[in-house]
This record gives C-alpha cells, sequence and structure tokens, in this order.
C-alpha cells in the first residue's frame, strides 16, 4: 500500500464529514430563519443548540479518542449522524416541522460533533509523519474548500426543496464510515483502560495548563470561537436577511465568500512551505479580522459586504491553521486526543455563548452594530495574550511534543 494511502483515506472520509456539514449551516439557519420565520433571538437559541454538546463532550470525546481506536468512534458517528437529517427531511416533507424540532436536531448533531471530534484531530497525527504543519494545511485547506461545495449545493434549497438536499445530505455522510475503513495506519498505544474517566481528563487538562505553547493557542482559539465564530453563525444570516433582504442563495454566498477566503489564505501558506512563526502570523490575522469587521458596518453595497467577509476568511484562514499546528505538534502522543478536545472544546464550546451573545445583541441593537461586540472581545484577548506571554515568538522548527 502507498504511504499516501492512510491520508488519501483520511482526505475521503473528512470530504464526507464536510460537504454535510457545508449543507447544513447553510439549511439549518435558513430553516429556522426563513422557513419558520423565526426572531433574531430564536436563530441564536437554534444555532447555540448544535454547538451546546460540546460543552459537555468534547472532553469526554478526548478520552475516548486516547482509550479507543479512532477509527471505530468515527466509522460509528458517520453511520448514526446520517439519520437526524432524514428525521428532520421527513417533518420538512409531512410540513410538520417545529422549532423544537429543529433545536432537539442541533442537540443530536452537536452529541455527534463532541464524541467524534478529538478522535479526528488525533488521527491527522497518524496519517501525517513528520510533516505536521504541512498536513494540517492540507486538511484544513481541503476542509474548507468541500465546505463551499457544501454550501453551494444548500443553495439550491429554492429551486430543488430541502428535501433531497437533506437526503443527499444523510447519503454522503454515511458514505464516510467506508473512507475510514480503509485507513490503515499502525494500531496507537492506548490510554490505561484502567484510568478513571474524570483523572484521565484532568491530565490532559493538566498538559494544556503546564504548556507554554498549548495554553496561549487555546485561549485565543477559544477567543476566536466565542466572539468571531458565534458571530459568523449568528450575525452573517441575519445581515444578509435584514440589510440586504437575502434568501438560501445569499446567506450560502455570504458564507462562501468567507470560507474561499480562508482557503486561498491556506494554498498561500501551502505554496510557500508553511509559516516559521506562527505565532506572530496567529496575532496579525487576528488584528485584521477586527478591521474588517468594522470596515462591515458601513452598510457596504453587496459586492463590498461579500469582498469584507472575504477578507474576514483570510484572516481566519491563517489563525486556524497556525493554531492548530502549533498544538498539534506541540501534543504528547499519549495525551493528543485530549489535547485536541481542550483546543477544540475552546471553538466549538464558545460558539454557543457567542451566538446566544450575538443573537440577544442583534435583537437590542441591530445586527450590523452588533459587529463591534466580537471585535471587542478579540481585541481584548490579543492584547492579553501578548501581555502575558511569549506566544508571538514561536517558532515552528522549535516545537516539540510535551513530555
Amino acid at each position: 500500500m502507498s504511504a499516501r494511502a492512510p491520508l488519501n483515506w483520511y482526505l475521503a472520509s473528512t470530504a464526507c464529514h464536510l460537504i454535510p456539514g457545508g449543507i447544513q449551516q447553510v439549511l439549518f439557519p435558513f430553516l429556522v430563519a426563513v422557513v419558520l420565520h423565526e426572531s433574531a433571538e430564536r436563530v441564536g437559541i437554534a444555532q447555540m443548540s448544535w454547538q451546546l454538546p460540546a460543552l459537555f463532550l468534547l472532553l469526554i470525546g478526548g478520552v475516548l479518542g486516547d482509550r479507543f481506536d479512532q477509527r471505530r468512534i468515527l466509522v460509528t458517528t458517520h453511520l448514526l449522524a446520517g439519520i437526524p437529517p432524514l428525521v428532520i427531511a421527513y417533518f420538512v416533507f409531512g410540513e410538520q416541522l417545529s422549532f423544537a424540532m429543529l433545536f432537539v436536531y442541533g442537540l443530536v448533531g452537536g452529541i455527534f460533533t463532541g464524541l467524534s471530534q478529538p478522535a479526528r484531530d488525533a488521527l491527522v497525527n497518524r496519517v501525517a509523519g513528520d510533516r505536521i504543519q504541512r498536513t494540517v494545511i492540507v486538511v484544513m485547506t481541503m476542509q474548507w474548500t468541500l465546505q463551499i461545495v457544501g454550501f453551494a449545493i444548500a443553495s439550491l434549497a429554492d429551486s430543488v426543496g430541502v428535501v433531497p438536499l437533506m437526503v443527499f445530505q444523510s447519503g454522503v455522510m454515511m458514505l464516510g464510515a467506508l473512507a475510514v475503513m480503509r485507513v490503515k495506519v499502525p494500531a496507537a498505544a492506548p490510554l490505561e483502560k484502567h484510568e478513571p474517566p474524570l483523572h484521565a481528563i484532568r491530565s490532559g487538562l493538566k498538559e494544556v495548563s503546564q504548556s507554554a505553547v498549548i495554553r496561549p493557542a487555546v485561549m485565543l482559539n477559544t477567543a476566536i470561537g466565542v466572539f468571531f465564530a458565534g458571530g459568523y453563525v449568528v450575525l452573517l444570516p441575519l445581515i444578509v436577511r435584514d440589510v440586504y433582504a437575502g434568501t438560501a442563495v445569499d446567506i450560502s454566498q455570504a458564507f462562501a465568500a468567507n470560507i474561499l477566503g480562508t482557503v486561498v489564505a491556506s494554498l498561500w501558506m501551502l505554496r510557500r512551505g508553511g509559516v516559521a512563526r506562527p505565532g506572530r502570523a496567529v496575532f496579525l490575522a487576528l488584528i485584521g479580522g477586527c478591521i474588517v469587521l468594522l470596515l462591515a458596518q458601513l452598510e457596504l453595497s453587496v459586492a463590498g459586504f461579500y469582498v469584507v467577509i472575504f477578507c474576514w476568511g483570510l484572516g481566519g484562514g491563517v489563525c486556524m491553521n497556525m493554531l492548530r499546528s502549533i498544538v498539534q505538534a506541540a501534543s504528547s502522543t499519549s495525551h493528543r486526543a485530549r489535547v485536541m478536545s481542550v483546543f477544540s472544546l475552546g471553538m466549538l464550546g464558545g460558539m454557543p455563548i457567542g451566538s446566544l451573545l450575538m443573537g440577544y445583541c442583534a435583537a437590542v441593537f441591530g445586527a450590523l452594530p452588533t459587529l463591534a461586540v466580537p471585535v471587542i472581545g478579540v481585541l481584548a484577548a490579543v492584547i492579553y495574550v501578548y501581555s502575558t506571554t511569549d506566544f508571538a515568538a514561536v517558532e515552528i522548527a522549535d516545537l516539540e511534543p510535551a513530555a
């Protein structure tokens, strides 16, 4: 078998995870905001529903990812995650869809994400070999590119209907199980099964807290999850609906413009062979993201709004690739799934807080003025981390797994 085969099959399974994810990212707020005509507060609550389980399950997922075969976890979650879209499609077809159904649908999807994401992250190192930063950039580039494909497919909701798209979403997700089965890598050393789960979680948190590299990366990632990601999933569809009178096509185009910026930034980093000083790059990208969000408040033309959202995505591409590369390279093999679960908790766990905050702020101040909230939050995190740590001086060549 080719040395690249495990990575190729891993990428195939990721494609079967991200394309349905892109479809859901558009269809879910579309169903809440456009089909059910819910308020801004309820859009925020609904978006919070599929992010909320990460607060409780990611750390458990990290223990599972270190204790059991990561591939088996992913096969199981791929198969199970294909069922809920079929249930929602049934209720949409029968015109019986309700806000409560979508809230439960979001919770169930969030459960699968919380349990599977640490295993998916830890498996990257096993297929990457000694080229972890390059592999992370390749994986992230492919993820965001295929998410745009999902957005494009979801934009057909106005013409082909929601039901066929959700059936397609389910089928692709289940196909991912077959791809994971083909990932052939040496078995990882498992976590001692007699170690109590809470003790295992504490040891993962301890590694994060004691690392001068991983700790600030997790802090910045948490700020991004609360303020940038929360604003992304709530404010973008609200701005498109309320300011630009958009439909599902326009919501998908706004999401796609942001992700396209992420892809362009990733391809640029891949072409130049990575980034030698990823810590400094993260700070510059976050400051740039705050600047472009301030520009978005100027009630630009539709084209100008898309350009600003694209530039926001450029900064996001730098941040997500570099932060993930740093944490993957600096975490120990025995604790990697748990460390990555803490890292992912910053993003996925911070999003429901940000979604709720952005939804209520948008109801009070309006969607465009609320863009100032993520700017203030992220700048505060940047100032704190920059002034209290040496994260800006981190160089990828000096990163070694924790002892």
